[in-house]
């Protein structure tokens, strides 16, 4: 792809994944393109103050740069036009334009918050010049009124919630009935797959709905040439981080299958280096098989959602994530199913190396098409860490569960909803930052409004759930006392998931990282942890 792709968006400032490439590079307000007229107009009618460099009460001048310079013909296609989409660049001193090069730094950089009293006011405040001009393409977002807020999350994110916890549900399920066959009794050490696999992949899956929401909203799917280029390189993306996913996974399984005391497996009872091998064989067969293939299936869901909800004038930010999240559990366990039924049976043949080679090599040539695009190479080395803390935090929350299971028996059951709906509105809520920073056009009065409808809407949903879980599992024993503390446990739970939302995508665009590829693991991975142990304080408080 050339270097106007529309992922170009998909970056804090609009500039190069690179920190010291992206405090060196500044460029002249005399330079921009002839659209800056049209801004100016805007400016001058609006906000006068933006453009008045020289004013006593504005010696932090803001002028409005290009973020390319290439030389175009007029005629190129559409997407060229992207290429003129302009980035507030901080020049941090008054005087005329011809000294607005000096001491810029980009908004989002960490010039911005020495001068903003905090981060959330201060990330709002870089957020509210719009850089949508109609030579963009993009899509100019005002203000919307309360009512439209409130009437739009309640109409679309609450379904989509509805779905996820349906999914969560029908998710354990599946996965009752894999782990009681005949796969997990000869290879136990499918079930320590199970838990890390299902939360670095349906975080990677997580990440490229909210980049494809981002995307859409700044209207380049509303180009079908730019929407399919950057459906195909986001796919490209999501089928390499899966390999390296599903290797990591098959790796670690193997690993600790190893360490573990268990004797039942085929490498414990023999102590043999060929039954150690068959056994590792598989599960890195099964490891990555299963993550490129339900993540193909996850990104061709996650471009159906966005390309249907922009034809019916539905946010993807409300719904993308949520319906990732659940038909991504649903399909990986599904998919997990297969695989495992059919390798155990292969496990003295050739089939699960060759499985092993095929998916490598996949990945090796997704890593050389991934690395020859300029503009989505960055995401290759982007993100990882996030990953990792959230692997780590579900382990917490893993053996928070095991500790408390046996004597709260009714508690496994409520874990999965309590933490997906949280994560949920968390990272809807995230979604819907990152597209507001990326447009220049956040509002601290419209995101105070939607962290409140969001967590209003968490809390009929964890109650009606809980009388329908009490209905059919008289096991769970519910009096009133315990409802108000459940509740009061899950309106504390999507709290902190919004107010984590809120903080990390605003510190880390502050900072000049995509909140797209970064905050997601982290809210799913605190919500995972924090969740199980408010659960588990309900039952010992109550």
């Amino acid at each position: 792809m050339n270097s106007d792709d529309a992922s170009y968006f998909l970056r804090p400032g609009g500039e190069h994944a690179s920190r010291s490439s992206s405090r060196a590079s500044r460029t002249n307000a005399s330079d921009t393109v002839p659209s800056l007229n049209e801004f100016s107009q805007w400016a001058m009618a609006s906000q006068p103050s933006i453009l008045n460099t020289n004013s006593s009460e504005n010696s932090d001048a803001i002028a409005l740069t290009p973020t390319h310079q290439q030389s175009k013909p007029h005629s190129s296609r559409a997407s060229d036009d992207v290429a003129n989409i302009m980035t507030l660049t901080h020049t941090g001193r008054q005087g005329s334009s011809s000294n607005n090069d000096d001491d810029g730094t980009s908004v989002g950089s960490s010039g911005a918050s020495s001068r903003l009293s905090s981060i959330f006011d201060g990330a709002d405040a870089l957020a509210t010049a719009p850089v949508s001009l109609r030579s963009t393409g993009l899509r100019e977002q005002r203000q919307k009124p309360s009512r439209q807020i409130v009437k739009e999350l309640t109409v679309e994110v609450m379904p989509a919630l509805l779905v996820s916890v349906a999914g969560s549900v029908l998710a354990g399920y599946i996965l009752g009935q894999i782990q009681d066959g005949t796969a997990f009794e000869t290879i136990p050490a499918f079930f320590i797959m199970v838990p890390v696999l299902m939360n670095l992949k349906s975080n990677i899956e997580l990440n490229m709905a909210t980049r494809l929401s981002t995307l859409a909203n700044l209207g380049v799917f509303d180009n079908k040439s730019e929407g399919t280029r950057a459906m195909r390189s986001n796919m490209e993306l999501l089928l390499l981080q899966s390999t390296v996913v599903g290797t990591c996974v098959g790796l670690i399984s193997a690993l600790l299958s190893l360490l573990s005391s268990d004797s039942s497996s085929s490498v414990h009872k023999d102590h043999s280096v060929v039954g150690f091998l068959k056994e590792s064989s598989i599960l890195l067969a099964t490891g990555i098989g299963c993550a490129v293939i339900g993540s193909a299936v996850i990104g061709v869901l996650n471009g159906f959602t966005v390309v249907v909800s922009t034809l019916f004038g539905i946010d993807p930010d409300n719904i993308g994530t949520p319906i990732a999240s659940s038909f991504g559990d649903m399909s990986t366990l599904l998919i997990l199913g297969a695989i495992t039924s059919v390798l155990t049976t292969q496990m003295s043949t050739v089939w699960p190396l060759l499985v092993i080679v095929a998916f490598l090599t996949l990945g090796v040539l997704l890593f050389r098409v991934v690395k020859t695009n300029e503009q989505m190479a960055h995401h290759i080395s982007e993100g990882w860490l996030p990953l990792l803390f959230a692997a780590v935090t579900s382990s917490i929350a893993g053996v928070v569960v095991e500790r408390y299971a046996e004597k709260y028996p009714g508690m496994p059951a409520l874990v999965p909803v309590v933490n997906g709906i949280g994560g949920n509105i968390g990272t809807v809520f995230a979604s819907r930052l990152s597209t507001s920073l990326h447009r220049r056009q956040a509002h601290a009065s419209e995101h105070n409004l939607v962290m409140l409808i969001l967590l209003l809407i968490n809390i009929p949903i964890q109650v009606g759930f809980l009388a329908m879980h009490r209905f059919f599992d008289p096991s769970l024993t519910t009096n009133f006392g315990f409802v108000i503390v459940y509740t009061a446990a899950t309106i504390a739970h999507g709290a902190a998931m919004l107010t984590l939302a809120r903080f990390g995508c605003h510190y880390l665009w502050a900072r000049g990282y995509d909140p797209d590829d970064y905050v997601n693991p982290f809210i799913t991975g605190t919500g995972d942890m924090l969740g199980t142990i408010l659960l588990a304080l309900v039952f010992i408080i109550v």
